[in-house]
């Protein structure tokens, strides 16, 4: 049967092979001295993780099963998407997690040390689920993974808005991107722009984006000021840069050195960094 995919996909990816069993020298292998009967990374691996594997069948539904390259395991990407929302984690540090928290591998049946992927496939997964109105399913999962062991009443009127976790998931991953993206725009200028020539606002710029951490837990409300906050700044260092010399600017920008005027500060430009990378709706995998 030919595979259909939304005309949004650029390339059609086949899925990986799976399996739940668990490696001899796994994480799951010292579960017993790591996590206790009660620690939220071995329930989510007895109830929520099993529930997971026996949905791959719907999550198959987003890919082409046999056509193209091979995505990452969608039930994978369906368990991340859970954890990063329980514990407040954007799509970049939801992929440090896999790579040195045990809790998370123990969670979602991972070794240390396996292969990661590109942090923008969790942007392509949500966009996949929601192509396929699959958005719901991870919610419903834990709900029913729940009521089965007897946690919550089968009858219990729970209001689970899938929606909302999806957008959360993705506010924290843009707030991130720009909050990178600045991070690293001031440390590269702090090693070629001497203290007097630094715009009035490099101190507190330099204390809110490389110094602080957000706590990407905060609310709704809270992620969007912050959000807001990034833009002003960004635009500030931004109108600073056009006004600067090449050497600060660049002459790839378009500054004098190629001929042409300094950018307006409110013109469109494309910008080298992290929002090249991190914030493409598209990634290197699917």
């Amino acid at each position: 049967m030919p595979c259909h995919l939304p005309a949004s996909e650029e390339t059609n990816v086949s899925l990986p092979a799976f399996s739940t069993q668990a490696e001899l020298f796994s994480t799951a292998a010292l579960s017993a001295s790591l996590f206790g009967a009660t620690d939220r990374y071995r329930l989510f691996a007895q109830l929520v993780y099993p529930a997971l594997a026996t949905a791959r069948g719907q999550l198959e539904q987003c890919y082409c099963a046999d056509n193209g390259r091979v995505a990452v395991e969608p039930v994978l990407m369906l368990g991340v998407s859970l954890l990063q929302y329980l514990d407040g984690l954007p799509d970049r540090q939801a992929v440090e997690m896999l790579r040195y928290h045990a809790g998370w591998n123990f969670a979602l049946n991972r070794q240390l040390g396996d292969e990661l992927f590109h942090p923008t496939t969790l942007v392509n997964f949500r966009q996949r689920l929601l192509e396929h109105e699959h958005s719901a399913l991870g919610f419903k999962i834990i709900l029913d993974a729940l009521a089965e062991a007897g946690l919550v009443s089968r009858q219990s009127r729970q209001r689970l808005d899938s929606t909302q976790m999806l957008g959360w998931v993705s506010r924290m991953s843009r707030l991130d991107c720009v909050r990178e993206s600045l991070r690293l725009a001031l440390q590269e200028l702090d090693g070629g722009v001497g203290s007097e020539a630094r715009p009035e606002f490099w101190l507190e710029g330099w204390e809110r984006y490389v110094e602080s951490q957000t706590d990407y837990r905060a609310g709704s409300e809270a992620l969007g000021r912050k959000l807001v906050e990034a833009g002003a700044d960004t635009a500030r260092l931004l109108a600073w840069a056009h006004a600067q010399s090449p050497l600060v600017w660049g002459p790839q920008h378009g500054g004098p050195e190629r001929g042409g005027p300094a950018p307006a500060p409110g013109a469109r430009r494309g910008v080298c960094g992290p929002a090249r990378t991190t914030c493409r709706t598209r990634g290197p995998r699917a």
